[in-house]
């Protein structure tokens, strides 16, 4: 998926914990962060395509490890044992981005290094996905008001 469809997907994510955690600027700026990271294997990607991004294309492979639940897990405990109140923002932001990427026919391994894979039937960047897109923001800004300004 492109990276505004994981953006508006992790927007809906915060509004819906926000309240929940005790420290919703850390939270925020985690999911944030981490729905983009997935992508930064992908030289043709908004932030992949930046040159520092560069050796770790060389390394991995996109959607391989970096685009699994193993990783996101492991990252999260590093995180937990360092820095406990960003851990939730970030499995937060990178499990968004692996469900959604999930839905696409390109599909991802979720359980890295097993094989099995994860895929449906929208085609990154296409109508279904643009129709997605759209959605979300309009649910995004309904909830808002309901759930943040409320």
């Amino acid at each position: 998926m492109l990276l505004k469809t994981h953006l508006a997907f992790a927007v809906l994510m915060i509004i819906l914990f926000v309240e929940f955690v005790n420290s919703p600027w850390i939270f925020i700026a985690m999911v944030v962060i981490a729905t983009i990271i997935p992508d930064l294997d992908l030289s043709s990607s908004t932030w992949g395509r930046h040159l520092i991004f560069r050796p770790l294309q060389f390394f991995v492979k996109h959607r391989g490890v970096i685009h699994s639940f193993t990783f996101a897990v492991l990252v999260s405990i590093l995180i937990a044992v360092f820095w406990p109140v960003a851990s939730l923002g970030f499995f937060i932001g990178y499990s968004v981005h692996l469900i959604a990427d999930s839905f696409t026919k390109e599909g991802i391994q979720p359980f890295w290094p097993f094989k099995a894979k994860s895929k449906g039937f929208i085609a990154s960047g296409g109508a279904i996905e643009e129709t997605l897109f759209f959605s979300l923001i309009v649910i995004d800004i309904i909830l808002f008001f309901l759930i943040i300004v409320a």
